[in-house]
């Protein structure tokens, strides 16, 4: 599978996928989108629009910091 550009918007409408990060491996849930990808600084070039939320329930992925791409 090829590796995922990921960039992070400020605003959830702008993104495609909302992420919360979780503590616990266990806690993870559809990480393969994002998972192994790294951050690109340009929009344009990016093929996931991510946005990190604060509550748990409006995310559409959940991550552990360590497997969020850099």
């Amino acid at each position: 599978m090829a590796q995922a550009k990921v960039f992070v918007v400020d605003q959830p409408y702008k993104a495609k996928y909302k992420v919360y990060f979780v503590e616990q491996p266990y806690q993870e849930k559809n990480t393969a989108i994002i998972y192994g990808g790294r951050l690109v600084k340009n929009e344009y070039e990016a093929d996931v629009k991510v946005c990190i939320v604060q509550q748990e329930y409006q995310a559409d992925i959940k991550i552990t910091r360590k497997n969020f791409p850099s």
